[in-house]
């Protein structure tokens, strides 16, 4: 069987990673797809992936983001009429499964935000199996166009995916000049996303000054961030992809105000504090409640939550580990879906999270 995977932000090749060794080493093709943007080419060329770049990111502005994913459906089309794969998957994409849909290929994506609503009207009601985790409300997907027959609750968060066949190596350290426990991570907001409203200034920027005396090792997501931060003597601004993986294994801490690499230091055990400024996501809220996460956006409570969790590293590391042993790997629930879609021709829908049923007549009875 071929499958196809289109790959349209950087953590998504961590995501996808192992789903793609392990259907090459069962023996399937895989068809990679991906666009311009944030680094991804490298990091898929950091894993040895052949790919295909198709497209762009349109940038911040809404005519910029139609015109290039207008773009990328027609180019993306001429290219899967060729291939001819059997399966699509994918997390969070738009023109993927326009594409699918369009040439009737079924297809399984995989949605972890349910803020990003105009991103999620425009893939959810094309997709034939809706894969999420079971934090999220699922009305808050049906809403949006989900087809509540084809939805799967997963008992668990899509990081935990980006950990297989990690082990972790000091290159990275030596490659930046860090010790081992001795530097912070931070990632700053995701400005360009079509959900974010916060400020232009970081959170981050305040909280800097208040940790002067351990090196911080800093992800921006524009030129413009970059420039920002660029004050800070104790800052250290990676200027290629590197093994952030192994970093965040590796820190002392991570303070981040997006979502993916906070949620990657947590399945790593490593503590972690969210900045986001905005409307927090289901999976954050969840994941604070159950301790393995802490959240503010006052730069003196952030201090104050770093150097407790600092002082009680093994206390912290040891319970983040034991909670997370408990959740369930959303790589393994793709593999098994695509393998009775193999077999059964069609996909095991059997939400974890109750009977949909009440969804729907309440969604019929909003609208």
């Amino acid at each position: 069987m071929k499958v196809w995977v289109d790959i349209t932000n950087a953590p998504h090749v961590h995501f996808f990673k192992g789903v793609i060794r392990e259907l090459e080493k069962a023996g399937h093709e895989v068809l990679i797809t991906t666009r311009e943007f944030d680094g991804l080419t490298g990091i898929l060329d950091m894993f040895g992936f052949d790919y295909y770049v198709v497209g762009k990111h349109g940038g911040s502005t809404l005519e910029g983001k139609l015109l290039a994913s207008a773009e990328r459906v027609y180019k993306l089309s001429r290219l899967i009429i060729e291939e001819k794969p059997d399966m699509a998957i994918y997390k969070h994409s738009v023109e993927a499964p326009r594409v699918a849909f369009g040439l009737g290929i079924p297809s399984i994506g995989f949605v972890d935000n349910e803020t990003a609503v105009a991103q999620n009207k425009l893939f959810l009601p094309l997709t034939r199996l809706v894969l999420y985790p079971k934090a999220i409300d699922a009305y808050d997907l049906i809403r949006c166009g989900a087809d509540p027959n084809g939805m799967k609750a997963v008992n668990g968060f899509s990081e935990l995916a980006h950990l297989h066949g990690f082990k972790p190596e000091r290159k990275v350290l030596r490659e930046l000049g860090l010790k081992r426990n001795g530097y912070v991570v931070m990632r700053t907001e995701p400005i360009k996303a079509n959900y974010f409203n916060g400020p232009e200034k970081s959170v981050l920027e305040d909280v800097i000054p208040l940790l002067p005396e351990i090196p911080i090792v800093l992800f921006p997501r524009t030129e413009e961030q970059r420039e920002r931060f660029e004050r800070f003597d104790n800052v250290i601004m990676p200027e290629k992809p590197v093994d952030s993986l192994s970093l965040l294994y590796y820190a002392r801490l991570m303070i981040g105000a997006g979502g993916t690499m906070n949620r990657e230091a947590i399945a790593l055990g490593t503590p972690t504090i969210s900045t986001y400024p905005g409307r927090l996501l289901a999976v954050t809220k969840w994941l604070v409640e159950m301790g393995v996460e802490f959240h503010s956006t006052d730069p003196y409570e952030v201090a104050q939550i770093a150097e407790r969790l600092i002082e009680n590293q093994k206390g912290f590391r040891a319970y983040i580990r034991g909670v997370i042993s408990g959740l369930e790997n959303p790589m393994e629930t793709i593999l098994k879906e695509i393998e009775t879609y193999e077999t059964e021709g069609t996909f095991e829908v059997s939400p974890e999270t109750g009977n949909l049923g009440g969804y729907v007549s309440l969604y019929e009875r909003r609208n």
